[in-house]
């Protein structure tokens, strides 16, 4: 994994992860919006893909 450069991020005022070894990777308001857009999509997936199986076993 890359570490990302940090960008203004007017809101988010300095977010960031730590890891074990104390670097901080910092979080931006792009990547929390680009994550729930991941998992709003990945969850829709998961949700047609139960329907049909459901649908499937009758």
């Amino acid at each position: 994994m890359t570490e990302q450069q940090p960008t203004a991020e007017s809101w988010m005022n300095g977010a960031a992860i730590i890891l074990s070894d104390g670097r901080e990777i910092p979080i931006t308001d792009t990547m929390v919006r680009d994550s729930l857009e991941k998992l709003a999509h990945d969850n829709e997936s998961a949700e047609q893909n139960a329907r049909k199986m459901k649908k499937a076993a009758g």
